[in-house]
């Protein structure tokens, strides 16, 4: 989101995710040349680092330590917390970022939100001539093969807008650190998704390679698809959201969006909002990210 508001070279520490992925290096070189302020939650920043990086704001998710947050606002650091976890919140921060950091970045963050509602309206406005009845069931693995989300969660609001339905929207599931599971093969094969989308590029081979997975209906019939990843993935807390659920639907229900061209469409997104003229290869390793 910074890096869309304008403000990708004013990072000074990030986390490790972050600086890590490939495009972000590409296209925001600066991102390199950061410091790690944590390798992964909230509770693991180093506020000791911080007051010696002397940034002037420090963007948070809900539940930072509050005896943190105390001592970087002490030393004159603003800390802006926001909630996550669903689109409605996601689509927020970006507005209350752009209004934090000024005037331009409101007005790209106002631009933002209004591209965000386009897509909403263009894709319910195809859905609406497809039955519930003929609706996809999708898995989806967020981490790791047998990672994935329920309601409410982001992952099923991206769900819920590209017109499929979560085989695991009423599952029982327990909260998850990075790399970590939370159900097991058999509630995955007893679901019989149609499609799996995969977080990570390398899950995808994971699961096709496996024999657990053979007789999923998904593998069976080669709908299994990894996430396409820009400067983040795009089915994460990041801006590229407003991508996430156009592609999702796209690949989904071909006929219904066949006028849609994700490889234009992607080209003008990063474009209008990024200020970054992508390559077709850079198209294409978006859109079809490799194992990672």
């Amino acid at each position: 989101m910074l890096a869309m508001l304008g403000f990708g070279d004013k990072i000074v520490a990030t986390t490790r995710y972050a600086r890590s992925t490939p495009a972000f290096q590409k296209f925001v070189p600066s991102i390199q040349n950061t410091e790690l302020s944590s390798l992964g939650g909230a509770a693991e920043v180093n506020v000791e680092q911080l007051l010696r990086l002397q940034p002037d704001i420090m963007f948070v998710s809900a539940g930072f330590p509050q005896t943190k947050q105390a001592q970087l606002e002490a030393a004159g650091i603003a800390v802006a917390s926001f909630s996550a976890n669903s689109m409605a919140r996601l689509v927020e921060r970006v507005v209350l970022t752009g209004e934090i950091l000024g005037p331009e970045a409101a007005a790209k963050a106002k631009a933002y939100q209004d591209y965000f509602a386009r897509n909403k309206a263009l894709v319910a406005e195809r859905l609406a001539k497809i039955p519930v009845a003929q609706r996809l069931r999708v898995y989806v693995a967020s981490g790791t093969p047998l990672t994935t989300s329920g309601r409410p969660s982001l992952n099923q609001d991206w769900i819920d807008l590209a017109g499929a339905i979560n085989v695991a929207e009423d599952w029982s599931l327990l909260d998850v650190h990075h790399g970590s599971a939370n159900v097991n093969i058999e509630a995955v094969l007893a679901a019989q998704p149609d499609v799996i989308v995969s977080m990570r590029a390398r899950d995808v081979a994971s699961i096709k390679q496996d024999p657990r997975w053979r007789s999923v209906k998904a593998v069976q019939q080669a709908r299994v698809y990894a996430n396409p990843r820009g400067l983040f993935w795009w089915c994460r807390e990041t801006s590229e959201e407003a991508l996430q659920f156009l592609w999702l639907a796209k690949t989904l229900y071909p006929t219904a969006f066949a006028d849609i061209d994700m490889h234009r469409e992607t080209a003008a997104f990063y474009r209008e909002f990024y200020g970054i003229t992508l390559s077709d290869a850079d198209i294409t390793g978006f859109l079809n990210p490799e194992a990672g």
